[in-house]
């Protein structure tokens, strides 16, 4: 047999993966104060400790801080004990968010323009029409549509749920607030008439195949 073919075989990469600095990688926004006292699940603490251990590696936390933070992930029990842990690991969000400030501004100085020059076109049509004593065409429809397309567009691009905009987020807020205020209630229902809670059946883990024997 020749050297070249005992060498040991390549091992797979097994660095982790890179996660998204995004507060949607928790199960419940933390940011909210409904969401604070829900308890976190091992998937939330594994999450902030996959960015607390990439911002050790990208050298944005010394050792020292990249365990106390650590430690503190592992013994968090709710989603309002990780959010001070990782905020200001999320550089991906404050970006996004100065963008969409950006474009909300964009978006409310176009209305502004627009409005302005629809009542000036209106303006100037009345004033016509009461100085001829006749009803003229209505032009200024012409001019208004003109100008707001434009403006339609920014708004449909400023709002855009690819890019998280600000309805997605509150909407999703709204939503979130909702079904905590509904388990809240269905608690309470359910104590005040001495039952209990149902819960989902844990799913049961995988079975995974036996490993193949090696028989060379």
């Amino acid at each position: 047999m020749s050297e070249w073919e005992n060498l040991p075989a390549p091992q797979p990469d097994r660095r982790p993966a890179p996660v998204a600095a995004s507060w949607a990688g928790f199960s419940a926004d933390p940011r909210i104060p409904d969401n604070q006292h829900l308890r976190a699940s091992d998937a939330d603490r594994d999450f902030a400790t996959a960015l607390i251990e990439q911002a050790r590696a990208a050298g944005r936390l010394d050792p020292s801080e990249y365990s106390e933070r650590a430690a503190q992930a592992v013994r968090s029990r709710t989603l309002g004990e990780l959010a001070p842990l990782v905020s200001d690991l999320m550089l991906a969000n404050a970006a996004q968010g100065a963008v969409q400030r950006t474009r909300n501004r964009f978006a409310r100085a176009g209305i502004t323009g627009w409005i302005g020059l629809a009542v000036l076109f209106n303006a100037i049509w009345l004033m016509t029409v009461m100085t001829t004593g006749h009803v003229l065409y209505y032009w200024p429809m012409w001019p208004m549509v003109g100008t707001g397309i434009p403006v339609l567009m920014t708004l449909l691009w400023g709002g855009s749920a690819e890019d998280g905009g600000p309805r997605d987020a509150h909407r999703e807020a709204h939503d979130q607030r909702r079904a905590a205020r509904h388990a809240r209630r269905a608690e309470r229902h359910a104590l005040r008439h001495g039952g209990t809670i149902a819960l989902p059946p844990a799913s049961a883990p995988p079975q995974l195949p036996p490993p193949d024997n090696d028989l060379r």
